[in-house]
């Protein structure tokens, strides 16, 4: 729990507070949330375009809140509310003063796909020597990340925070809270490509963490990625480039791929050792030497990071391997975007099957480029001998009427979940291996969920 004395949030927010509480008062805790207030918190009201947190402040004095930070004119009786310009601005205000008690590496990691994995697998070779704090689930952005920070207490030894983006300036905000030590980029794809107009800003946003990387630090970059390849120069802190080309300095090489995982050789400054990685497509290897780069700079032997990748475990709707007796899907339905995409494609070929199958939504946030890529997608699934596609999603038409035009035996158009697995199932045969991919908004978890259902009532 993060405590602060009312002193403490007057000093570090500017906030004002006329009230006749003492300012040694503490609060226990901070919370944006009224469900998860505890006796003694301090509430804040943040404000959204759907919601304003100060209609809530009656029921979190009733749960509990000794405190609020509000704006200006919010003030309540029988509440301690300390009025600033901004609540979010001062929560991350706290947020940073909390991070700065505490001197120990904190690892961020951003990128347009594999960060979440890379977050994961850093805080499995961490957690062999350190007791680490991570980002949980989706709390990526100006809100999780100060939530994160506030979770630090003097048991943990490293922490561990994902930084999300849909715009310039915003991974410069979330630096400016975590000050990071270690700086993690993964790749730069065409995500958000909507928002930022081309490749190259979305690199640039990216690029904002290592500009933050002081010159005692590191930053851990993707040596294969010829926009990530060229923040090298944007911090005087150590770099140490990985790749599974020989001349990064972490590089892996010898892929052989198994049906349960990949194994490769990876060499590591002076060292060369076997790591085996029980997860499916070259993408996951590069997840895995950004954590192995992780370590080492952290002080991780190189036998134990082999170890705690081997026994790593993969995340719900991230390449989840689900069995259905006859047949196999990859469950790789939490979010999608043109680079993930055609990882994922690619990677159900390490899956033994007769046939390869792609159940797809669309990717959203790719305005102009939208028709374009995916396209590209349904042409991928030909060049990578898929034998049938199925849509749903306005967009995702363009997949199955691409890969019909390139040749693949079937491509159907579906209006829903249902539809999709009604018209596969009309045509299912023992031994099809099935990927089931698309952005959140589409949900495409369902799909397993209808097959799941389907199974249960034969």
């Amino acid at each position: 729990m993060a405590e602060f004395t009312l002193r403490e949030v007057l000093t570090v927010t500017g906030g004002t507070y006329n009230g006749e509480a003492s300012e040694t008062t503490v609060f226990t805790n901070v919370s944006t949330d009224t469900r998860t207030i505890e006796e003694g918190s301090l509430f804040v009201a943040l404000t959204g375009d759907t919601f304003d947190g100060h209609d809530f402040l009656p029921q979190a004095q009733a749960n509990g809140a000794l405190g609020a930070l509000v704006k200006p004119g919010h003030t309540i009786k029988n509440l301690i509310c300390v009025e600033v310009e901004s609540p979010l601005l001062a929560y991350q205000q706290l947020a940073n003063y909390h991070r700065r008690r505490f001197d120990i590496p904190v690892v961020a990691v951003t990128g347009s796909s594999g960060k979440t994995t890379t977050k994961e697998m850093i805080a499995a070779v961490l957690g062999i020597k350190f007791n680490v704090l991570k980002t949980e689930k989706n709390f990526n952005n100006e809100i999780g990340l100060p939530k994160t920070l506030l979770q630090l207490t003097a048991d943990h030894e490293a922490c561990i925070v994902e930084m999300g983006m849909r715009g310039l300036g915003q991974i410069d905000e979330l630096a400016r809270i975590a000050e990071p030590m270690v700086g993690v980029i993964t790749n730069v794809g065409n995500s958000h490509i909507e928002l930022l107009g081309s490749r190259e800003n979305i690199a640039k946003a990216k690029s904002e963490l290592i500009q933050h990387i002081p010159a005692t630090g590191t930053a851990i970059l993707n040596e294969d990625d010829e926009f990530v390849r060229q923040m090298g120069n944007l911090t005087d802190g150590k770099i140490i480039y990985y790749g599974i080309k020989e001349k990064a300095t972490i590089s892996g090489f010898n892929l052989r791929y198994k049906k349960d995982g990949i194994k490769f050789t990876c060499r590591s400054f002076d060292e060369v050792f076997d790591v085996f990685l029980p997860m499916i497509g070259e993408h996951n290897v590069y997840d895995a030497l950004a954590a192995i780069s992780v370590g080492r700079a952290l002080g991780v032997s190189s036998q134990k990071i082999a170890k705690a990748l081997g026994a790593f475990k993969g995340m719900s709707m991230r390449q989840e391997i689900v069995s259905f007796g006859d047949f196999v899907v990859l469950n790789d339905a939490y979010n999608a975007n043109p680079m993930s995409m055609a990882e994922s494609i690619k990677a159900l070929g390490q899956l033994d099957g007769k046939r390869k199958i792609a159940m797809l939504g669309d990717m959203l946030e790719l305005g102009e480029f939208s028709e374009e890529h995916h396209r590209e997608i349904g042409r991928l699934l030909v060049a990578e001998g898929y034998d049938q596609v199925y849509t749903f999603g306005e967009a995702a038409k363009f997949i199955a009427r691409e890969a019909k035009s390139a040749g693949i035996r079937v491509a159907k158009i579906c209006d829903s979940h249902l539809d999709m697995v009604n018209a596969y199932c009309d045509i299912r045969a023992k031994g099809d291996v099935i990927l089931v991919k698309g952005s959140r908004g589409l949900r495409m978890e369902r799909v397993v969920t209808e097959f799941e259902d389907r199974e249960v009532l034969q």
